[in-house]
């Protein structure tokens, strides 16, 4: 893709750009879950299978592969993750309603509020 549309008309950053910035830069981990990840070996600390539901460290086999395959592609993410805006969610933004049920609020514990 990169071959066919030039960085200056895509103004979306791939994240396989921004995984490692953003855990050097910030500590956060991602956790993907998906098929056809390999462009994400060269970046992962760990890489985990799940075969049949049940989870296999594939990390050694998966830096094999990454050597073996090198990705292509031109990274894009620049040096850094770049700067957090700080968000707040706005309170019309929730409503429990949702459509005509009725209003459902319910506390299940002490950390966790059913709301909707």
């Amino acid at each position: 893709m990169q071959e066919l549309i030039p960085k200056a008309h895509e103004p979306i950053t791939p994240f396989v750009d921004k995984v490692r910035p953003l855990y050097q830069d910030y500590g956060v981990s991602t956790v993907l879950v998906m098929g056809g990840s390999g462009d994400y070996f060269e970046a992962a600390d760990r890489v985990i299978w799940m075969n049949d539901y049940r989870p296999v460290l594939v990390t050694r086999e998966a830096r094999e592969i990454a050597q073996k395959f090198p990705v292509q592609r031109l990274q894009e993410g620049g040096s850094g993750f770049g700067e957090i805006t700080a968000r707040q969610p706005q309170a019309e933004a929730f409503d429990p309603s949702l459509g005509r049920r009725e209003v459902r609020i319910d506390a299940k514990g002490m950390q966790t509020i059913l709301y909707g």
